[in-house]
């Protein structure tokens, strides 16, 4: 392989980690610390009313932050192959957006009925 490929699969991997930390951290201030400001897109635009989407949101960023996680320590662990671990991660990164995306479009729904 060229070594800029590999490099930047290198660099692929390491960003796993702080995208599912960073995650968990938004649930853990909407969880634990009740901090509506992490109740938002995933551009970080807060959604209307973030107490009420604070749930599901809060379920979206777990679920996301703990499947990174788990696919970066299995490729450490395990070995998984390059096809594997990034479509893994693609799965994951591209179903936070879309869950995140619904959330949205829920809540501006809800705002207009209001």
């Amino acid at each position: 392989m060229d070594e800029w490929f590999v490099w930047l699969v290198r660099l692929m991997f390491v960003g796993i980690f702080p995208l599912g930390i960073g995650m968990l951290f938004r649930a853990w201030r909407i969880g634990v610390r009740k901090d509506y400001r992490y109740v938002a897109d995933w551009r970080g635009r807060p959604i209307h009313d973030g107490k009420r989407w604070a749930s599901p949101v809060l379920g979206i960023n777990g679920v996301g932050g703990v499947g990174l996680l788990t696919v970066g320590a299995l490729v450490l662990l395990v070995g998984l192959p390059f096809a594997m671990w990034s479509g893994a991660t693609a799965l994951i990164i591209w179903s936070y957006f879309f869950a995140l995306q619904i959330v949205v479009q829920r809540a501006q729904i809800a705002k207009a009925h209001t």
